[in-house]
């Protein structure tokens, strides 16, 4: 059987306890939206995914999606995959491209986008963000993966006791007092940095 174009979807949260009631929220997800939902949860496994549309139930994160039952062609679901981006451990780290840094330290980890971080605070000639990727040793980035949830190749650093207490000290330059807080309080030890294409 052919797979539609779009499919009714109803998606509640799988946060809902027995005490509490959570609305479902309805949606007419395209397909191929559907099953890069699906991608990213389970890779590009072909039968897995058949699978999964056959149920017509996955969870991911805190949302569950349901729809009808879906008998999907292996031959077109081949196709569709093909469509979607493949890892290339070979891609080169491009820090222009590169729109969240996740630092993780020894204690927690802190997630730094660049919509905040690259706000300049007042007389400050730089922004945290700049002064990051300056920091960070992004000519030893490791290619890990690509995230199809964030739609970014995932790279990694391992980060030098030195340049941990540069991050430390340039978070001042964070307009928001709270994150500096945390990023002085991380023990930084390496990042993730996500990339898109």
């Amino acid at each position: 059987m052919a797979l539609p174009e779009t499919i009714p979807t109803k998606i509640s949260s799988e946060a809902a306890g027995y005490v509490s009631l959570t609305p479902v929220g309805r949606e007419d997800l395209p397909c191929a939206e559907l099953v890069e939902r699906i991608v990213a949860v389970t890779g590009k496994d072909a039968e897995h995914i058949a699978e999964i549309l056959r149920r017509g139930t996955f969870v991911s994160g805190p949302a569950r999606y349901r729809w009808q039952r879906l008998d999907a062609d292996a031959a077109e679901l081949t196709v569709l995959l093909a469509t979607l981006p493949d890892e290339q451990p070979e891609r080169p780290f491009d820090g222009a491209k590169c729109h969240t840094i996740f630092l993780r330290g020894r204690r927690a980890n802190v997630e730094i986008r660049d919509d905040f971080a690259k706000e300049k605070r007042l007389f400050k000639k730089t922004s945290f963000w700049e002064s990051l990727l300056a920091a960070l040793p992004t000519a030893d980035a490791k290619y890990e993966r690509y995230s199809y949830a964030d739609k970014a190749d995932v790279y990694s650093v391992k980060i030098p006791f030195e340049v941990a207490r540069r991050i430390e000290q340039d978070a001042v330059l964070l307009k928001y007092s709270a994150v500096t807080q945390q990023i002085r309080l991380l023990d930084v030890a390496s990042a993730e940095l996500y990339v898109t294409r």
